[in-house]
Formats: C-alpha cells, structure tokens, sequence
C-alpha cells in the first residue's frame, strides 16, 4: 500500500511540473533574474567605464595598514595629558644624564601600539627648551613607509643646509650628510619606523658616524624588533593611558567651544565614552571628533551602545584597523554602518588619501563610484541568492 501511495504522489508531482501553468510561472522567474542580471551587469559595465575616466585604482592594503598623515616636530601641547613622566625620562635620555658618553650616537627607541602617543611623545621631548639648547642641530623626518634612504637623506640634508638638493643617488648624498653633520651634536628623529630589513638602516648609518659625542637619534615604532634592528641602546615601552587622561583629552575635543548647559548635560555618557579608548589617546581624540557634531543626548547614547565600541574583543595590533578606520569612515547619521557615505567633512579629511586623489570635489565622486560599485555588489548577491532559492524549490 505504502508504495501505490509513493508511486501516486510521485505521478502528481511530475504532471504538476509539466502542467503549462507551472511551466509559464517558471519562464517568467527566470526571465525576471536574466533582466535583472542584465541590468546589474550594465550598471557594472558603467561603474567600470567611471573608474577609468576619474582614474580610480583598487588597492589591496596591508593588515595593518590605516593611511597615515606625515608628521611633523609641531605639537599642540595643551591637548597633550597624562604623559609627563615619560617626557621626563625622554628627556633625560637625550640630556645623556643616565649615560655619559657611551659611545658618539646612542639610539633611543619608543615603542609602543598604533596611537599610543609615541609621536607626540617625541614632539614634546624635540620641542623641550632645554633639549634645544643642548644640541646644535635638530633634524625630523617622517620614515613611516616604505623605508626610503633617498628621501630620508635627502629630509635630513634639507633641515640641515636650508634646502632641498638637486641629488638623486644615494651615492651622492650620503657623503654630503656625513660633511654637514660632522662633528656637530645633533638630535635625529625617525619618527614611525616599520621595516625589519637591517640592510635598508645600514646604508644610512654609516652617514651618521661622524657627528659629535652626545649626538641622539629617536625612534619611534610599534615593533620591538625594528628597535632591535636599528642598535637601540634605550628602549622605552610607552604604555596605555590612565581612564582619567583619556577622559581629559575626550573633553578637550567633544566639548570644544560648547556652552555650560552642553557640558552638564553631556559628561556623563562622555566619560562612558572615553573609558572604551583602551587608554589609547588617538582613539579618545578621534572619539572626540566624532562627538563634536552631535548634539543631542540621544545620539551619543547611540554611540555608546553601538557595537563599534566593543574594544575587548579586538586584539591590542589590530585596534588601529579596527578602531580608527571605521571611526574616520563612520556615517555622521548611523554609528551603526561604517559607511563608504562619509559626510562631507570626513571626505575632506580623507580626500588626499585616496589613490590618485588631487582635489576634493574629485574624490567625493571617487568615493560615489566606490559606494555604487559596493551598491552593485550587494544587489547582485541578493538576485543570486534569490536565484538558487528558486532553483533549490524546483528541485
């Protein structure tokens, strides 16, 4: 009985799937996905079209790559809390009290994660009046990447001699930066230093040897092997801020030029804000930039409880990627998406850090082309998605 009963739903199955009725509503899906394939294939074609015309490039970035200003010796020390003992010890360094004449150049080496503070670290300890009484000549110079010895020498001969030479070998200029340094004490910065190949730090440093005793050259970098690399001689591990100091330079920058009334109402749900930085002063400035536009309680409620700022489970090397540059890409209206919609500021910010990027109007429209081609890209996996749906039914 159980199989005439099999055999008879397997007979109506199959004249159910032959009746024309069935067959009709199964060409019009299928049309339905081919025009709608189609047509996300046209916009593609088109968005592919725009890439060309303004030039846009995809790129493929590093893990831990976020796109990084070039620094300067510059520092805006009232914005700066909570790390006067280490500029002391910096400091001290540098003045060789805790090691007289070691040797002609010792090497001191900051390290600590992405937006510790071991740049502005090194802009304070630079700018220290008594830091330049005592050498004759201060020297910054912006490594980050790629570690390029033309440039980096080429940097040093320019705030050395007041111009920029008309050299583009290494042979050429290496000799001239050992002429202008020799026996002068100097204070060389490297400031974000990435690269491990020892063979790139030792072209340079040989142009370095003849300054005079007590001459310091400062690192700065997030990895202790790179300090091991270049010789370090003093290596200071700058550690995470105190929740008061985060706090301190969250107010500083949230709560620039508000009223009375503002500040009352805000603090509260601003220190629960700061106290998710880590104690990482770049997060707690960039939290604090994100806040200057929001006005209403309820909006940095919205922040507070946006799963953006679950920083326990991100691991310590990847807070910059992770943090700051969905904080920079952030939509001003929904802390929930980090966007390619950025609002208009945040695209000025970021303008120059598009690939190819001259002007500001152009990368607005750099970035629509991204937006549209991810709009395409989501759109098609949503036909696909409903296309297998079909299929699976029919099956």
């Amino acid at each position: 009985m159980d199989e005439e009963n099999t055999r008879s739903l397997k007979k109506m199955r199959c004249s159910f799937m032959r009746s024309p009725c069935f067959c009709l509503n199964q060409g019009v899906r299928r049309r339905d996905i081919a025009l709608k394939i189609k047509a996300v294939s046209e916009k593609l074609d088109e968005i592919a079209k725009e890439k060309a015309m303004y030039g846009f490039e995809l790129y493929k970035a590093a893990d831990h790559e976020l796109p990084r200003l070039s620094s300067t010796s510059l520092v805006d020390d009232s914005s700066v809390c909570g790390r006067d003992d280490e500029k002391k010890i910096v400091i001290s360094m540098l003045l060789a009290k805790n090691s007289q004449e070691a040797r002609d150049v010792d090497v001191i080496s900051l390290v600590g994660l992405g937006g510790i503070g071991k740049t502005t670290l090194a802009q304070l300890a630079f700018n220290d009046a008594e830091v330049t009484a005592h050498f004759e000549k201060k020297i910054w110079v912006c490594v980050s990447e790629p570690f390029d010895e033309v440039r980096i020498a080429k940097a040093i001969l320019e705030q050395l001699e007041g111009s920029t030479p008309n050299l583009v070998e290494l042979q050429s200029l290496l000799p001239r930066v050992s002429q202008s340094i020799n026996g002068k004490r100097v204070l060389l910065v490297l400031d974000d230093v990435w690269t491990e190949d020892h063979r790139q730090w030792e072209q340079l440093k040989p142009s370095l040897a003849g300054c005079a005793r007590g001459s310091r050259i400062l690192v700065t970098t997030r990895k202790g092997a790179v300090a091991a690399m270049m010789g370090t001689d003093h290596q200071i591990n700058i550690e995470t801020l105190s929740d008061d100091a985060c706090r301190s330079i969250f107010n500083h920058v949230a709560f620039y030029k508000r009223s009375k009334e503002e500040h009352e109402r805000l603090t509260d749900i601003g220190n629960k804000i700061a106290n998710k930085c880590k104690g990482l002063p770049l997060a707690a400035k960039v939290l604090g930039g994100l806040m200057q536009s929001k006005r209403t309680r309820e909006e940095w409620e919205n922040v507070l409880s946006s799963e953006l700022w679950r920083l326990d489970e991100v691991d310590k090397d990847q807070v910059e990627r992770k943090l700051f540059l969905p904080l920079l890409l952030m939509d001003d209206n929904n802390v929930e998406e980090a966007s390619v919609k950025t609002s208009i500021e945040r695209v000025r910010h970021l303008s120059m850090m598009l690939p190819g990027a001259t002007s500001f109007p152009s990368s607005i429209h750099r970035a629509k082309v991204l937006e549209g081609f991810i709009q395409c890209c989501i759109k098609l996996r949503m036909f696909l998605y409903k296309w297998i749906e079909i299929i699976c039914k029919l099956l």
